[in-house]
C-alpha cells in the first residue's frame, strides 16, 4: 500500500524558488559566463530538489515501511516500530509538511513522516504489528 506525501504550501513555495533560482543560475552559467562547475552543480541541485517533490512517499510493503525521500531511500521493519504519534515539529526528515507521524523503532531510533492519510497508515502498521503505542 502506497502513502503519498502530505505537501504544505510553504515548503512547496522554498523547493520551487531554490529551483527557480538554480535554473536562473544554471542559465547564467550556460550562456553568460560557461562554468562547468556551477553546470554540473545546478543540475544535480535542481535534480534533487524535483526527485524530492515529485518522489516522496512511504509504501508498507509485507513486514516493512519503505520511505521514499527523492533519491533517498530508508526501510523500516514494522515489528522493530514501539511507538507512533502525531506531531507538529520542524525536525528535518523524509517529510514535504509540518503535519507529521514520529515513529519510534529499534534501540532510540525515531523518524518522521508526512503521510496525506495519516489515519490510515497507522491503523495499517497496526494492523501489521497490533504491539505498536499510538500516541495522538
Amino acid at each position: 500500500m502506497v502513502f503519498a506525501s502530505r505537501k504544505d504550501i510553504w515548503i512547496g513555495v522554498m523547493i520551487w524558488a531554490f529551483i527557480i533560482l538554480f535554473i536562473w543560475i544554471l542559465y547564467q552559467c550556460l550562456f553568460v559566463d560557461l562554468d562547468i562547475l556551477g553546470i554540473t552543480l545546478m543540475g544535480v541541485m535542481i535534480y534533487l530538489l524535483g526527485s524530492i517533490w515529485f518522489n516522496t512517499r512511504y509504501k508498507i510493503d509485507n513486514d516493512t515501511l519503505r520511505i521514499s525521500f527523492g533519491p533517498i531511500k530508508q526501510s523500516i521493519d514494522i515489528n522493530e516500530i514501539k511507538s507512533i504519534r502525531n506531531t507538529k515539529n520542524l525536525f528535518v526528515g523524509p517529510c514535504l509538511s509540518i503535519h507529521r507521524v514520529e515513529i519510534m523503532y529499534g534501540n532510540y531510533k525515531v523518524t518522521q513522516i508526512s503521510p496525506r492519510d495519516m489515519q490510515r497508515l497507522m491503523k495499517e502498521l497496526e494492523k501489521n504489528n497490533p504491539d505498536i503505542q499510538v500516541n495522538t
